[in-house]
C-alpha cells in the first residue's frame, strides 16, 4: 500500500522516495536531515511503524503491533519523523 503523505509533509517541502521495498521510505526535507520510515506486519496481521536514522541501522523509534491496517501505521510512521526532527 502506498502511503498518503500528510498535509504538513508537503508544507515543509519534504520528499519521500522508495528505500528498497514497499514498506520503507527515505524521507528528507530542508534543514531536517534524512531518515527512514516504514511499517511492518506481524504474525497477528497487525501493523507497526518505525523510524531509523540509516537504511540498515537500528530503529530509533518504533511502535508495537497495534494498528489494524497499513494506512494507520503509515500515519504514525510519518508522525514519528515529525516529532523526532521538526518539533
Amino acid at each position: 500500500m502506498s502511503p498518503i503523505l500528510p498535509f504538513w509533509f508537503k508544507q515543509r517541502q519534504c520528499k519521500a522516495e522508495a528505500a528498497g521495498d514497499d514498506t520503507t521510505l527515505k524521507v528528507s526535507g530542508p534543514n531536517l536531515g534524512e531518515a527512514f520510515v516504514g511499517i511492518a506486519r506481524g504474525d497477528n496481521n497487525r501493523w507497526r511503524a518505525f523510524l531509523r536514522q540509516s537504511a540498515d541501522g537500528p530503529e530509533a523509534f518504533g511502535t508495537d503491533l497495534e494498528f489494524e491496517n497499513a494506512g494507520d501505521a503509515w500515519q504514525v510512521a510519518f508522525e514519528l519523523y515529525r516529532t523526532s526532527t521538526i518539533v
